[in-house]
C-alpha cells in the first residue's frame, strides 16, 4: 500500500520559490517510514516527497516526483534493497541511500550495494535514538542533503566505475608521467582518506598493486559503524594485497593496507605501529582523515605520501597540509572521477597538492613513491 508524502508543489517554501530538497523513503516497515519521515521533517529545507512499501509505488512516487534523493531499506519483504536500487538507476539515475538494522549489517555485501548505486549504508537503529541524541537526526540529516547534491552524471560514474572495477590489474595500471626521483632505501608509507564514493575508489587501487607492495597502506574510509569488517573483507577477496580492519598497537607492515575501525582514531607512532584513539570526533569524524594524515606527516616526513579521495565535506585537507609540511608529497583524485568532489577541491584549493591524478592513474603514482620517491612540488594540472 502506498503511503505517499505531501506533492511537491503543496510545501509552503516550495510554493514560495525556495528551493527544496525533496526525498522519496522506501521501506515495507510502517514504523521506519514514519520515523525516517519524522527526522526529515525537523528541517524546513527538506520535503518528504512520497513514502513506499513496494518497488512499485517506489518507483511511480520516483517517476512522478522526481526526488533528490531515495532512501531504501536494505531487505523489503518483496525484494531486496539492491534490486531496488538497481530499479531506480535504471529509471531515473538519484542519489541513494541505504539503511540496514545491525542484524543485517554482516550481510550486506559491499559490492552488490555498490554496483546497484548506493552512495552509502547507513545503521537503521541508530535512527531511533534521534529525539533523545540530537546529534543523531543532525548527521542524518547532514548526509542527505549533501548526498541529495550528487549530480545524475555522477551517480551513472559511481555505477559505471563499479561495474567495471573487475577489470585485471594491468588494464587498470597506468604508467605515472610525472618526474620521479631516485628515492634512499627507508621506510615509507602510504595515507588514505576517502568518503562517499572512497570504497569502489580503493577498490581500483588496491587491485592495481602488487602483493609485495613494498610499504604499508593506513586508510581512513568514512562509513556507519558496522560496515568496515564487511568492507575490509570483501576489499581483501578481491585483491592482491592483504586488508584488515587495524588494531591497536599493531606492527606497520608492508604490503598489508589497514582500515580504520569504527569510532575510533587511526594514527601511527614513531616505532611504526597502530595508535587507535577513542577521543571524541573532529569535524563529525571519528575515524578522521585529518587525525591519520597528521600523525603520517609527523613520524613519516618526507618518505610518506598522502592521498585523498572522493567524498563529501572537508575532512583530510587539514591533515594534507600538516603532512606537506612535514615534507612528505600529496595527492588528490582530479574532479572528473570523483563521485564527489568535495574533499579533494578542499585540499586543493590549500595550495598543498602535488599532482592531481584520475582514479586510473594514482596506484601507478602509489607505486612510483614507493619504489622512487615522486618530485616534489609537480603538479599534474587535471583540474
Amino acid at each position: 500500500m502506498r503511503q505517499p508524502g505531501l506533492p511537491a508543489d503543496s510545501n509552503p517554501r516550495h510554493c514560495r520559490g525556495i528551493p527544496m530538497t525533496k526525498v522519496l523513503i522506501v521501506d515495507d516497515l510502517k514504523s521506519a517510514r514514519e520515523m525516517i519521515r519524522d527526522i526529515l521533517a525537523s528541517d524546513p529545507d527538506i520535503h518528504v516527497c512520497g513514502m513506499a512499501d513496494t518497488a512499485a509505488d517506489a518507483i511511480d512516487l520516483l517517476k512522478k516526483h522526481h526526488p533528490h534523493l531515495v532512501i531504501v531499506d536494505s531487505y523489503l519483504k518483496q525484494t531486496s534493497g539492491y534490486a531496488m536500487a538497481e530499479a531506480i538507476m535504471k529509471v531515473r539515475p538519484t542519489p541513494i541511500v541505504m539503511v540496514a538494522n545491525a542484524s543485517d549489517s554482516l550481510k550486506i555485501v559491499p559490492a552488490r550495494a555498490f554496483d546497484s548505486g548506493v552512495l552509502e549504508v547507513i545503521q537503521k537503529g541508530d535512527l531511533y535514538r534521534w529525539r533523545t541524541q540530537p546529534d543523531v537526526a543532525a548527521g542524518f540529516i547532514r548526509k542527505i542533503k549533501l548526498m541529495s547534491k550528487v549530480s545524475s552524471l555522477s551517480i551513472k560514474k559511481h555505477v559505471e566505475a563499479a561495474r567495471s572495477r573487475l577489470e585485471t590489474p594491468d588494464s587498470v595500471r597506468r604508467p605515472f608521467t610525472g618526474p620521479v626521483t631516485r628515492g634512499k632505501d627507508a621506510d615509507r608509507i602510504i595515507a588514505i582518506v576517502s568518503s562517499t564514493g572512497g570504497p569502489n575508489a580503493l577498490f581500483k587501487i588496491l587491485r592495481a598493486l602488487r602483493s609485495d607492495f613494498p610499504a604499508p597502506l593506513v586508510i581512513v574510509q568514512h562509513m556507519s559503524p558496522g560496515f568496515i569488517h564487511g568492507l575490509a573483507e570483501w576489499l581483501d577477496h578481491e585483491n592482491q594485497l592483504r586488508v584488515r580492519v587495524a588494531e591497536d598497537h599493531q606492527s606497520l607492515v608492508p604490503g598489508i593496507a589497514l582500515l580504520a575501525p569504527d569510532n575510533a582514531h587511526l594514527a601511527v607512532t614513531e616505532n611504526h605501529r597502530v595508535k587507535l584513539d577513542p577521543s571524541p570526533p573532529l569535524g563529525g569524524h571519528r575515524p578522521s582523515g585529518n587525525v591519520l594524515l597528521k600523525s603520517v606527516g609527523e613520524h613519516y616526513g618526507p618518505q610518506a605520501l598522502g592521498v585523498i579521495l572522493t567524498g563529501m565535506g572537508s575532512d583530510g585537507a587539514q591533515g594534507m597540509a600538516a603532512l606537506k609540511a612535514a615534507g612528505g608529497q600529496t595527492i588528490a583524485q582530479d574532479q572528473g572521477t570523483s563521485v564527489i568532489f568535495g574533499m579533494p577541491k578542499m585540499a586543493i584549493d590549500l595550495g598543498i597538492i602535488d599532482h592531481i591524478l584520475p582514479l586510473s592513474e594514482i596506484a601507478s603514482a602509489i607505486e612510483g613513491f614507493a619504489g622512487t620517491g615522486l618530485k616534489d612540488g609537480t603538479t599534474d594540472e587535471r583540474r
